[in-house]
């Protein structure tokens, strides 16, 4: 009994806490998100939070309280709007449609056509062909659509450094090819 009566006690005071600032979180929210779904989605996952939580609030009126909801609510939205802003730069830099007119049916890109726009010759095209396909897209897109390697990493669902080294490993590759060429 006496853990049911601690656990309405909690409940209670959770609730008294959510009626007196649930106002000031979702007015903050809308001022950090400018979006009214994405701050009611901030304003809830506070709230998960802070009844979790609900064993530090001693006193619901004190300041101590107040700054604690202000920061939990003010952080729950800036992380939202950072999650947003990478889901829209993602989508974005995916869809540029001179990008995915070089691409072929299976969506890799098609190298012909890539010369054909951009000039490369057929010996170039060649060198590029000794290439695996996730390299040529790395070095098309940085030489070719002016990608940088946190673009490119975003849009191959591949890591910063993982796409530094395939690039600087395919231009070590085209390099070799090309001083093969030059002793022939």
């Amino acid at each position: 009994m006496f853990i049911i009566n601690v656990l309405q006690i909690i409940q209670d005071s959770v609730e008294n806490l959510f009626r007196k600032y649930l106002p000031m979180m979702r007015g903050l929210a809308r001022s950090i998100l400018k979006d009214f779904h994405l701050s009611e989605d901030a304003v809830q996952e506070a709230l998960v939070k802070l009844y979790r939580y609900s064993d530090k609030i001693d006193n619901i009126d004190s300041k101590a309280t107040k700054n604690y909801v202000y920061t939990v609510i003010r952080n729950e939205a800036i992380s939202i709007k950072r999650k947003e802003e990478r889901r829209n730069l993602f989508e974005t830099d995916v869809q540029f449609s001179e990008e995915t007119a070089l691409n072929n049916i299976e969506g890799q890109l098609d190298i012909e056509e890539f010369r054909n726009k951009y000039g490369f010759s057929i010996e170039v095209s060649d060198m590029l062909d000794h290439l695996s396909l996730t390299d040529k897209d790395i070095l098309t897109y940085k030489y070719s659509f002016g990608y940088s390697f946190k673009e490119i990493s975003k849009m191959m669902d591949m890591s910063r450094d993982a796409v530094y080294k395939r690039h600087k490993r395919a231009l070590d590759k085209l390099r070799s090819i090309l001083e093969e060429a030059d002793e022939k």
